[in-house]
């Protein structure tokens, strides 16, 4: 609230109690920390308190309200603080006893003076029926502000003489090649935020606001947004027809913070008052109609012909019917349109952000809405097309006041662990971006590995608007465990095995693990991963996760060199698999990995890795020729055919005196062999993709080796 009043510091105290007085008894703000202390009444229906001093004080001072000064803050130190009102003495002796003969007080203030603000000293000077800023209630809207300096009104429209008595030393921008002979903007100007209890022209519900003239266009719309101003006045059309474009330039401006109030139109404009009229009827653009004295659409009642923009696009009403306007230094007299409406909406905006800096696009637009009179039982013809109402600055001020400025939603949560606090912050309201601050240090909205302790959050958004908060992180008792894996000894075995050490923590103490299992400790496992949950004493859970692992599977290869007339046996061992080192243990008594100068014969290791895994395989040494593939025999003709092949292959030959057919492989092992006396062919049929080598034999004279690819 702000006070048109002035006087001397010596002579504010001298009339501080008769103040006080009138107003509704002497007041005094004061900090009761202990609540034991705080006055409470007795059976006799008197404030006593069970501090001896204080009881006589309030006794003395004859205090008969005693009540929370701030019951909607939310910090602590300020639910400390309470009003003790006195409607027989002196407030400046309130403030002495007190101060002086009380130690369980603390922190004495006079408490704030609410004083009704009287007419401005040039209010109906020149228009003596000048109706608009009586039918809104700017009176009560002046008691709660008279706006300042610091609050810009933009005003986009035609030519402007900022050297008019009402404007002049309250505008921060101005655009000299603005030099139009116009009139228009120097009215809409002087209707939001003219000079005002100046003793000179007429009062505009801005009051104090200052004042920023641009162009009209929306170039300049743009421009006095990123300027920072935070509302601007657009008394005036520019077509009858939605332009995306255009409304691309509203929403950038509307989502850089800036709200648009604007003319609906004044009936014939656009062909009709049903008719969009734009910049008003876009998005993202809050739009004026206009009223008369009795809240009457019609500006002649009973005439619908009369009437100014009403459609859809309206969000609210306000006095626009033969108001008082000043178009050029002392030129005064009586206008009609939306354009002298709107600035009514745009002034009593500078007196919202007064108030409350902090109010985002949408609680600006929320505000005039909820607050706004109800005029539709006055306009039934109308009904729904006349926006939420009539503009009521007085209830749109206290409203804004009303309004949480930065809402912040905490959650804070700790497990078992140590330093496992954790806090979840989001934002409600304000502007963005944010600044947040810890008081750590750390600067992310939401924090982890936090432990035990107050922390304190303070929040700035894109306005300068604070919100503080405090969140507590309780002490709890950590659960800390061990465990040890016993991994799976050979490939396919199952019996791997988890051990769990209770370090700390608070028994008793429930084991879960994935597997169904109780127990603290699990074995006879699988390869794989087992997850553990365990909830101590407190209730409070921790969890473990653990991974069995089996080397791969032992194998054994043996690539053979077959022994021959000219050449003794080998076998070449290669492993693969289990876990290094490997023992051998042939069933020729030799414990070397390989063998060499082999006769025919069978042959068998036993592979052992350093785990006890094992492996056993075996192969067959037997003499034969199978350096080449030619002929030995030249005398007995062979043929394989199809070779390669990937399925069946036939072997023909030209004496029936063979009798013998093996078929080996490419170590030297018979994989088939058959008996094929008289017989000059024979199928060969189910071998593996490789190499593999066909003997045909008499037994005595004949011997021939071929070669077959199976595929």
């Amino acid at each position: 609230m702000h006070s048109i009043k002035s006087f001397s510091l010596t002579a504010a105290f001298i009339a501080l109690s008769f103040i006080n007085l009138a107003q509704g008894g002497s007041k005094i703000w004061l900090t009761i920390a202990n609540p034991t202390n705080i006055p409470y009444t007795n059976a006799a229906g008197d404030f006593v308190s069970n501090d001896p001093a204080f009881n006589n004080v309030i006794s003395s001072l004859d205090i008969t309200e005693v009540q929370r000064a701030i019951p909607n803050s939310r910090k602590a130190h300020l639910l400390n603080v309470y009003e003790l009102t006195s409607y027989s003495a002196d407030v400046v002796d309130m403030y002495t006893d007190l101060t002086n003969n009380v130690s369980v007080v603390s922190q004495v203030e006079y408490a704030p003076v609410f004083e009704t603000m009287d007419h401005a000293d040039d209010y109906n000077t020149v228009f003596s029926e000048d109706y608009a800023l009586d039918l809104i209630s700017a009176q009560g809207a002046w008691d709660f502000s008279t706006g300042n300096s610091s609050i810009v009104l933009a005003i986009s429209d035609q030519n402007y003489f900022v050297d008019h008595e009402e404007i002049q030393g309250k505008y921060v921008h101005y655009d000299t090649t603005n030099t139009s002979g116009k009139t228009h903007g120097t009215a809409v100007a002087i209707a939001a935020a003219g000079s005002t209890n100046n003793n000179l022209g007429k009062s505009a519900i801005g009051y104090n606001s200052s004042l920023a003239l641009y162009k009209m266009n929306y170039s300049e719309v743009l421009a006095a947004s990123y300027a920072g101003h935070r509302v601007i006045n657009l008394s005036w059309t520019s077509g009858c027809s939605y332009n995306q474009y255009v409304q691309d330039i509203i929403n950038e401006v509307y989502e850089n913070g800036t709200f648009i109030v604007a003319a609906a139109g004044n009936g014939s404009t656009c062909g009709g008052p049903e008719n969009l009229v734009y910049p008003a009827a876009f998005d993202n653009v809050f739009a004026v109609t206009s009223i008369g004295p009795q809240d009457n659409h019609e500006r002649t009642i009973g005439n619908p012909s009369t009437t100014h923009q009403h459609n859809a696009s309206v969000d609210l009403s306000a006095p626009g019917y033969d108001i008082g306007i000043s178009a050029a230094p002392g030129w005064y007299l009586f206008g009609t349109g939306t354009s002298y409406a709107t600035p009514l909406v745009t002034g009593t905006i500078g007196l919202m952000l007064d108030v409350n800096p902090c109010l985002t696009n949408a609680e600006i637009s929320w505000v005039l809405k909820n607050s706004s009179t109800d005029i539709e039982a006055l306009n039934p013809d109308y009904a729904g097309l006349l926006g939420a109402g009539r503009l009521n600055a007085r209830d749109a001020v206290e409203m804004a006041m009303k309004i949480e400025k930065i809402g912040l939603d905490v959650a804070a949560s700790v497990t078992c662990e140590a330093n496992s606090g954790a806090i979840d912050v989001n934002i409600v309201g304000g502007t963005a971006p944010f600044t947040t601050v810890w008081s750590n240090g750390a600067t992310e909205l939401s924090q982890s590995g936090l432990g035990a302790g107050h922390y304190t959050l303070t929040v700035t958004d894109a306005m300068g608007c604070q919100s503080d908060t405090m969140i507590t992180i309780e002490e709890v008792t950590p659960t800390v465990f061990e465990g040890t894996v016993q991994h799976v000894s050979c490939h396919g075995m199952a019996n791997g095995a988890v051990d769990v050490t209770i370090l700390e923590g608070t028994p008793d103490f429930i084991f879960e693990w994935d597997n169904g299992m109780m127990t603290e400790d699990i074995s006879g496992l699988t390869p794989g991963t087992y997850r553990l949950k365990i909830t101590n004493g407190e209730g409070c859970s921790v969890w473990g996760s653990y991974t069995v692992e089996q080397s791969t599977a032992l194998e054994v290869n043996l690539e053979v060199t077959q022994p021959a007339p000219d050449q003794e046996g080998e076998i070449d061992v290669t492993v693969t698999g289990g876990t290094a080192p490997y023992t051998y243990t042939w069933n020729n008594g030799e414990t070397s990995e390989d063998l060499w100068n082999l006769a025919p014969g069978f042959y068998e290791v036993t592979v052992m890795d350093v785990n006890g895994c094992d492996v056993i395989t075996s192969t067959t040494l037997e003499e034969m020729n199978v350096a080449g593939i030619d002929n030995i025999d030249s005398e007995l003709q062979v043929s394989v055919y199809p070779n390669p092949t990937s399925d069946v292959a036939i072997v023909a030959w030209n004496n029936e005196a063979v009798n013998t057919i093996q078929i080996l492989n490419a170590n030297g092992q018979v994989v088939k062999s058959a008996m094929v006396d008289m017989q000059l062919s024979y199928k060969v049929e189910d071998l593996n993709a490789g190499m593999y080598f066909i003997n045909l034999s008499d037994g005595f004279n004949y011997s021939n080796v071929q070669k077959l690819v199976v595929r």
